[in-house]
């Protein structure tokens, strides 16, 4: 009751990608991660949520920050 405030929507898509990552669908998981950004974005600009709630949110995004930079099927292509 007074943990930190959830954000339905943000769970969601970072649930989503990682289920997307653990089953190898890059494409999704390069969606997911672009709309948890520009949600998060969305949310600050509005002032909708504090950034106290956002905060968890952000720093999650932040840590998959390097790994999803390149991340996409090329990424697997060897040539030969």
């Amino acid at each position: 009751m007074f943990g930190k405030k959830k954000i339905r929507e943000l769970d969601a898509l970072f649930e989503s990608l990682a289920m997307n990552s653990s089953n190898n669908y890059k494409d999704a998981a390069k969606k997911d991660y672009e709309d948890i950004c520009s949600l998060i974005k969305e949310y600050q600009a509005s002032g909708e949520y504090s950034d106290k709630s956002l905060k968890p949110y952000v720093d999650r995004m932040q840590e998959l920050a390097p790994s999803m930079e390149n991340y996409n099927h090329q990424n697997n292509v060897k040539s030969y």
